[in-house]
């Protein structure tokens, strides 16, 4: 009896220890899982931040890269989406909500005497990029010459494009050195010297200086912060025309446009002018405009338009018109 209770006795402990083992192994996976339910997340919660941060770093290196391709679309795309002569839905196809009608701005369209019907050209801001190559290539393969409105590009490898669009019988034209609308319209000094600088450039790359002006964001922009007609005079007293646009594909304005609407939000304007200067965007952030140009230029030549670059002969389309025309100007 005696080896009996002993026995119990030992199966007994035996049992109580293992079940505090299991107990002791309940009790590390309930702090294991405790664990991991509070600094797994943790864990990933700090390297998500440090993506985050580097991707940060990437998209201002990316900003800052390619003479600063980003920042200008971002400015392009906000000037015109303030812009009272862009109907932001008919373009999109949406009600855009930030659509602004700036009060006590009514910016009339003219157009010099020269009024020829069934007449357009095709114009390019913000040039030259990595796909001006590929413009010109179309645009010399279907024989037709463009405008581009240019800034300045301080990476060398961009410079051989000033002289193409020259060589090849385009319009050069000025768009500003920077593009930094807190830097060319924070006085009429600012942007006495922005297009001073600009056109110096353009002479040292092409040997030619400049006669004609896009306004960034156009002469009816709600961003200058000195009076657009003081700008204005002054280009009139430089003898440097000023040309802005009666249509526009709508490509600074979002990057989800296709090929096609890019041409439909063109054709749509075109058809109702008999004179009509098209507004696009050459930079590297907009493929599309280089996708969508051939078809433009079929769909223009198969309903009987004369595709012409900006010369002394093309009508004045100005959003705010000025008292000096170009014949005066140019005297």
């Amino acid at each position: 009896m005696q080896e009996y209770a002993t026995k119990q006795a030992d199966n007994s402990i035996s049992e109580a220890q293992a079940r505090r083992k299991r107990i002791d192994r309940y009790k590390a996976c309930i702090v294991w899982l405790f664990l991991a339910a509070t600094i797994i997340p943790s864990l990933v919660s700090i390297i998500l931040l440090i993506q985050v941060h580097s991707l940060e770093k990437q998209v201002l290196a990316y900003a800052e890269s390619g003479d600063g391709d980003m920042n200008t679309l971002i400015s392009s795309g906000e000037a015109l989406m303030s812009n009272p002569n862009v109907d932001m839905e008919a373009l999109t196809g949406e009600d855009m909500n930030y659509w602004i009608d700036p009060e006590g701005l009514e910016p009339s369209l003219i157009t010099g005497t020269n009024h020829n019907a069934k007449r357009v050209y095709l114009t390019f801001d913000d040039g030259p990029s990595i796909y001006t190559g590929q413009i010109l290539d179309i645009l010399e393969a279907n024989d037709v010459k463009a405008t581009f409105f240019v800034i300045a590009r301080e990476n060398e490898s961009y410079w051989p494009y000033y002289t193409r669009i020259l060589e090849e019988g385009h319009t050069l034209g000025m768009h500003s050195y920077t593009h930094n609308y807190n830097q060319v319209y924070a006085s009429l000094d600012n942007f006495e010297a922005d297009v001073e600088q600009l056109s110096q450039f353009l002479y040292e790359r092409t040997g030619e200086y400049p006669t004609i002006y896009r306004f960034p964001g156009g002469s009816s922009n709600t961003v200058c912060d000195v009076p657009m007609t003081e700008c204005i005079a002054y280009l009139n007293e430089q003898h440097i025309a000023y040309y802005d646009w009666n249509a526009l594909n709508g490509d600074a304005v979002t990057e989800e446009l296709s090929p096609e609407k890019l041409v439909e939000n063109v054709m749509n304007s075109v058809r109702q002018n008999d004179t009509s200067i098209v507004l696009m965007h050459d930079m590297q952030s907009r493929h599309n405009t280089v996708e969508s140009l051939q078809m433009l230029i079929d769909t223009l030549k198969e309903e009987g338009y004369e595709i012409l670059p900006i010369d002394e002969k093309a009508p004045l389309i100005q959003h705010v018109p000025y008292d000096t025309g170009f014949e005066e100007a140019a005297d």
